[in-house]
């Protein structure tokens, strides 16, 4: 049987998608923390952490711009087609991209004793392909997170793709897998410094997962939908996986890590 078409001959109250939806979510979270917990178990040095930190940071601040473009794009149609309540949701977002690329920033500069610019901060290849994968189902939401494409309000405002956006929300941030390990790091040292700096990110990335989980509440009305979402969620989630395994420095080999994936994806396979 396929993969996706099990779904088919499983019936579902309206209610249980979201929860159905919510646990795939779980389970590659916790693939996730399986790969960044990897990497923590050997002892590291203040080196060691320095290209994942780039790397993260990079995800932070590649966010600002689109973000800011997209408010100045759609700020002239606030409740003229645009609805405040999202504009005001795209308000913190850009907060809380800002706020934990200067984190991150702040974090590296302690630890290097130097100066850090947005050109020492490093977009890795599993990173980019992270960005067209989601780009598949959602360019405005993939140039939103990467900061990778121009956007136009036209394309920020199309309203065919709320299915696809809130599924891709569901899955921002990993539902804080790195930021959970990273929180959990013994307070002393530089790792005492790397804990206190993602728990802060931690509480806000859990809420843009909540809003995600929320939002596809309120969209999935029907089996099809139901499998549309399933596939987006496994899809970018299971990249999710290889950019996180780069990121730390492959601590897991390639078959490890199609075990965590096989793992996550079981109940729909």
């Amino acid at each position: 049987m396929p993969r996706f078409e099990r779904f088919k001959s499983m019936p579902l109250r309206n209610g249980q998608y979201g929860k159905r939806l919510a646990r795939l979510a779980a389970a590659y979270r916790d693939a996730e923390q399986a790969v960044v917990r990897a990497f923590f178990e050997k002892r590291r040095n203040k080196r060691d952490h320095l290209r994942w930190l780039k790397a993260q940071g990079f995800k932070e601040y590649s966010a600002i711009k689109p973000i800011l473009d997209a408010l100045a794009a759609l700020y002239p149609n606030v409740d003229r087609g645009v609805d405040r309540r999202h504009y005001a949701e795209l308000t913190e977002k850009l907060a809380d991209e800002t706020k934990h690329a200067r984190l991150i920033m702040d974090l590296l500069e302690e630890m290097t004793g130097r100066r850090i610019t947005p050109r020492d901060l490093v977009w890795l290849p599993q990173d980019r392909r992270l960005a067209q994968v989601r780009a598949r189902y959602s360019k405005s939401y993939a140039g939103l997170l990467h900061g990778s494409r121009k956007l136009t309000s036209r394309e920020i405002r199309r309203g065919d793709e709320n299915l696809e956006r809130a599924a891709i929300t569901l899955t921002e941030g990993g539902g804080g897998a790195l930021y959970r390990i990273c929180s959990g790091l013994p307070r002393r040292g530089f790792e005492g410094k790397i804990a206190r700096v993602f728990h802060e990110i931690l509480l806000d990335e859990v809420e843009h997962k909540e809003a995600g989980a929320r939002s596809l509440e309120t969209l999935i009305r029907n089996p099809k939908a139901f499998q549309r979402a399933a596939k987006i969620i496994a899809e970018i989630s299971g990249q999710r996986l290889r950019m996180r395994n780069e990121q730390f420095g492959f601590p897991l080999t390639r078959n490890e890590l199609a075990a965590l994936d096989q793992r996550a994806r079981r109940w729909v396979s």
